[in-house]
């Protein structure tokens, strides 16, 4: 009984990852034949059991039967470069939306530099010279959930890229976590779904707490998509502003003038 039972179980994964291999092929045939997917009526919100179709299909054709593609031309000096190290962890949203393979393709890859901006740096007489050699670049993959209009990728998930590798590039600092204050995009092509991106990002300029970066979305080639521009603070430290709020009761300030 227990044979039978584990023989049931292996022909019921070997069928789901047939039809989701047949699935995918035909999906990729589709493209090539330069048709999108409910390209006459991709307003249409689909179905939830269309949706767990989907879910499933790009669960099983990830971990049983697509293989990593690999790194594009372009992404190989990066990767080689002795000065950079890949982040071993994105944050849960990028984690999660690459889990299935839909919204991205696979989970980004960070490149940032080993060392931290120390104090010695800030204080050095060529320190515009050593923030600008500290660029992070972020490799996107995004895939075919992650739209808007078909075969075009979301302007939500450039923006979430784009914020998520201002982030690493932050923390590559050696500060601790910060916060966007402010992010300004420029959409300057519609970027297509299917092929690896790169996000390059540089600092502009330190002011305490803030930091000011710039980054734009290429192709890897050169050819811009997207551009931005950030500015991220790092968080007060909890005893500083604990300081702050007693010298305002002492000095007769009262509570509410020090909130």
């Amino acid at each position: 009984m227990a044979g039978m039972s584990m023989r049931r179980a292996v022909g019921l994964t070997a069928g789901l990852t047939a039809a989701a291999g047949i699935t995918v092929a035909s999906m990729r045939q589709a493209r090539s034949e330069g048709t999108a997917v409910d390209d006459k009526d991709w307003r249409r919100l689909p179905s939830r059991g269309e949706i767990f179709k989907n879910k499933l299909f790009g669960l099983l054709s990830l971990h049983t039967v697509a293989k990593r593609p690999p790194l594009p031309d372009w992404e190989l000096p990066i990767a080689e470069d002795p000065t950079l190290h890949m982040h071993p962890r994105v944050s849960r949203l990028a984690t999660s939306a690459s889990s299935d393979g839909l919204i991205l393709k696979d989970a980004p890859r960070i490149y940032a530099p080993f060392a931290p901006f120390t104090d010695e740096d800030m204080k050095a007489s060529d320190y515009a010279e050593r923030l600008a050699r500290r660029g992070v670049k972020c490799v996107w993959h995004f895939g075919d959930d992650g739209v808007g209009h078909p075969l075009t990728v979301h302007g939500g998930c450039i923006a979430m890229a784009l914020d998520e590798s201002f982030g690493h590039a932050f923390m590559s600092l050696g500060r601790g976590p910060g916060y966007t204050a402010f992010i300004h995009v420029n959409y300057r092509l519609p970027l297509p779904t299917g092929e690896p991106t790169l996000i390059d990002i540089e600092f502009e300029k330190l002011e305490g707490r803030k930091v000011f970066m710039r980054g734009k979305l290429t192709d890897g080639k050169g050819k811009v998509f997207s551009d931005a521009t950030c500015l991220f603070v790092q968080p007060r430290p909890k005893a500083d502003a604990m300081e702050q709020a007693q010298a305002q009761v002492d000095s007769g300030g009262g509570l509410e003038a020090a909130a």
